[in-house]
């Protein structure tokens, strides 16, 4: 039952963000496909830290991290 519950919040939030969410809609175009974004929203926060959801979707748009991120992969 938790795990419906669960799995409908995750539908209504991505729902959400695909009406409303403008760094959301631009990352999902850069990625073509909802599965593909999530792919790359699972690598990226493996490995990377970020500041905020600004940065983080950005990075996601442009397939490039910001100067302040590189810091992190150079050290």
């Amino acid at each position: 039952m938790m795990f419906v519950a669960m799995n409908l919040l995750a539908f209504a939030f991505h729902t959400v963000c695909d009406c409303l969410e403008e760094l959301w809609i631009k990352a999902r175009l850069a990625k073509r496909s909802r599965r593909r974004l999530f792919e790359h929203i699972r690598t990226i926060t493996a490995y990377l830290v970020f500041p905020d959801w600004k940065t983080f979707m950005k990075t996601l748009i442009d397939s490039k991290p910001p100067p302040e991120i590189e810091a992190q992969i150079s050290r």
